[in-house]
């Protein structure tokens, strides 16, 4: 009985072993395709990115005049996104005397959406509307009109 018992223990891990071997030719294979592609990106859900800008800390780094400016941070969400297989835009605003920068995700189920990534708040950015019009301020806040003339001029998107 006991050599049956070690003979059925055996035939089991023979089992396991090819099931644990299929699965790692299958990663294999998923690992091959990563590295012939390795910038392979996914157009998210809206969901997905609400959650991405959740977890991303990227909009509690202080703004820091002429260092860390709006660049920076979309820069910094892009990459993080990036990072996860998320594909994201930096956004140009062109406005009278500057430009702005922002983020937008094409997402599969509601199109492009575009977030301010200081705020992770969601911007509808309309040529010829005053950006700070455009901003959804979080439940409690309000955006008054700057001391400059913040209109829309044009919008660039660089994938």
């Amino acid at each position: 009985d006991y050599l049956s018992d070690i003979e059925a223990q055996l035939q089991l891990t023979r089992d396991n072993l090819l099931t644990v071997e299929a699965e790692l030719e299958d990663a294999k294979a998923e690992l091959s395709a990563l590295q012939a592609d390795p910038f392979h990106l996914h157009n998210p859900t809206f969901d997905e990115v609400i959650s991405f800008l959740q977890e991303d800390e990227t909009d509690s780094n202080p703004y820091i005049e002429d260092e860390y400016v709006c660049t920076h941070f979309a820069r910094d969400v892009n990459d993080n996104a990036e990072d996860q297989g998320i594909r994201c835009a930096f956004v140009v605003l062109h406005q009278p005397r500057q430009s702005h920068t922002i983020i937008a995700f094409e997402t599969i189920d509601q199109g492009m959406v575009y977030f301010e990534p200081q705020s992770d708040e969601r911007v509808r950015p309309i040529i010829g509307k005053e950006y700070w019009r455009c901003v959804e301020p979080r439940p409690g806040y309000y955006y008054p009109k700057p001391p400059f003339d913040d209109t829309i001029l044009d919008i660039v998107v660089i994938w």
